[in-house]
């Protein structure tokens, strides 16, 4: 469910220290671990595990696994279920052309529920080939369909928050899509 080359070129990003902010992804989802107390929970898109490491340090309760193809600490999937699982800014770096079996996978992950955040404007980083980091930039309603169309479920909250960095850079400029899914 990912290129060769690509995966290769997110490991280098990752290699190069690129991604770490585990304590600020930690903020966004402590509602939804306060409210949802799992036993048990998967980070999909981990990168380094920053926010699985802030978890286990504020949760000891919640055993965490990570899994990020871009790393070779985490780049095998774990086989079990969980009671949830929790993707930060990671489901826009999927290939497109493999984004709905990737949510299928996902949705085979959930116990429970899950929660998403989806950036859903162009990263500030590029790939070593030069592409933008998010492979797929897309509005939050094209996100809630295929969300809909590829997962079993539904979506119970949701929330989009303006995006925009644009004094920094100009491409900066869109919107942020938190979704809790929950299985049936």
């Amino acid at each position: 469910m990912i290129n060769q080359d690509y995966q290769q070129q997110i490991q280098a990003m990752h290699e190069g220290g690129k991604f770490n902010n585990g304590a600020k992804k930690l903020k966004l989802i402590v509602p939804f671990l306060e409210q949802y107390q799992p036993r048990t929970l998967l980070d999909f898109g981990c990168g380094k595990g920053a926010l699985i490491e802030c978890i286990r340090e504020t949760y000891p309760s919640v055993q965490c696994w990570g899994y990020d193809p871009g790393h070779v600490d985490f780049d095998r999937m774990p086989s079990e279920t969980f009671d949830a699982v929790i993707s930060t800014d990671a489901i826009e770096h999927i290939e497109p052309e493999h984004l709905a079996d990737t949510l299928r996978l996902i949705d085979s992950k959930i116990g429970r529920v899950a929660f998403f955040r989806i950036a859903c404007h162009p990263a500030r980083k590029r790939l070593p080939d030069g592409r933008n980091c998010h492979l797929i930039v897309e509005e939050p309603a094209w996100w809630r369909e295929q969300i809909q169309r590829h997962m079993t479920g539904r979506i119970t909250w949701e929330r989009v928050e303006l995006f925009d960095k644009r004094e920094k850079n100009p491409i900066l400029f869109g919107s942020k899509y938190d979704i809790i899914f929950e299985k049936p």
